[in-house]
């Protein structure tokens, strides 16, 4: 009989970036314990950290304050273009992964980035493509303006209003106005590592952008040594091949807390750029770390389920 991993573990992240209005703190500290909660009854069950990851973004992507899913905020031209990615680590497996960039018409960006996975041999589809495969998997279309919320069109407009003249000079430049995706990383009883992430892009970004949301090793990456999400500035976050270092970091003996810390300070830091992580690895230790002005998290281990939104490293909330 294989030997059990430790208890169950299960984190998720809402995103890292500005610090949002203080009326939408409670709604998403909710938003994100709800999520954890769904996630952790199914590991406590005996489902899988795939199983998981999926349940908990999923009721993620269906919260409309979350950057992601329904809520996602809009490109340059008002559009929604979404991506989502998952990496799974079975004990005794070799690693998956599939991902999706670009989507505009499914709900739930992180079922069909499974489908990927699952069901063909690639690991990244976009746009039209990727929505077709969502056809033949069961996974029911939409409409692109079912996914926009009032509050995401209001936002869009005000920001267009206030920042058209900067956009037009420098494009590049708007991409660092603000970020936002949601994720999750989870150990089942089994020894099962798994992570998923999925996003509405950041504000004003160009139409056919995509970010680290949809990369595997960057935004999401799982192996036997551990799984993470990342969340914040995609461009640095890829360009740092975030999430790959971080687990490798345990590979190499780092605990998680202290590797999340470092892979924020080195690598993000270090270039300038704002970023979140969290991680957990085969022992079921989840750390977490972030330089933004704010993140929220949520746990569930042996102690229970809890809300954290930990000061970012390197100075005071």
């Amino acid at each position: 009989m294989a030997r059990l991993a430790a208890a169950p573990v299960l984190i998720a992240h809402g995103g890292a970036g500005p610090r949002g209005p203080a009326e939408e703190f409670a709604q998403r500290r909710r938003g994100l314990l709800e999520a954890v909660r769904e996630g952790v009854a199914l590991l406590r069950g005996g489902a899988s950290a795939l199983d998981a990851v999926i349940a908990t973004v999923v009721a993620l992507e269906n919260h409309p304050l979350f950057n992601a899913g329904t809520g996602s905020l809009l490109t340059l031209e008002g559009t929604i273009e979404m991506d989502a990615s998952v990496m799974v680590a079975q004990r005794g497996a070799k690693p998956t992964a599939g991902a999706v960039a670009g989507v505009s018409r499914v709900r739930n960006p992180i079922l069909l980035a499974r489908a990927v996975m699952e069901q063909t041999p690639h690991v990244l589809l976009i746009g039209a493509g990727a929505e077709r495969l969502a056809r033949r998997a069961g996974i029911r279309l939409c409409r692109p303006d079912e996914l926009i919320t009032s509050r995401a069109r209001e936002r869009w407009l005000a920001r267009r209003q206030a920042t058209a003249a900067a956009v037009a000079q420098a494009p590049a430049r708007a991409l660092l106005a603000g970020h936002g995706t949601v994720g999750a990383a989870a150990l089942d009883a089994s020894g099962g590592l798994a992570a998923a992430t999925s996003t509405g892009g950041v504000p004003g970004k160009i139409a056919g952008r995509v970010g680290d949301s949809a990369i595997i090793g960057a935004g999401t990456f799982a192996s036997r040594d551990g799984a993470a999400s990342a969340t914040g500035n995609g461009e640095a976050i890829i360009m740092a091949a975030l999430c790959r270092e971080l687990v490798e970091s345990l590979r190499r003996g780092r605990g998680p807390e202290a590797a999340s810390h470092s892979i924020i300070e080195k690598l993000i830091g270090a270039a300038g750029a704002e970023a979140g992580v969290i991680v957990i690895d085969r022992a079921g230790r989840a750390g977490y770390a972030h330089n933004a002005g704010a993140m929220q998290l949520a746990v569930a281990d042996s102690r229970g389920v809890r809300h954290l939104s930990p000061d970012p490293i390197g100075r005071r909330a």
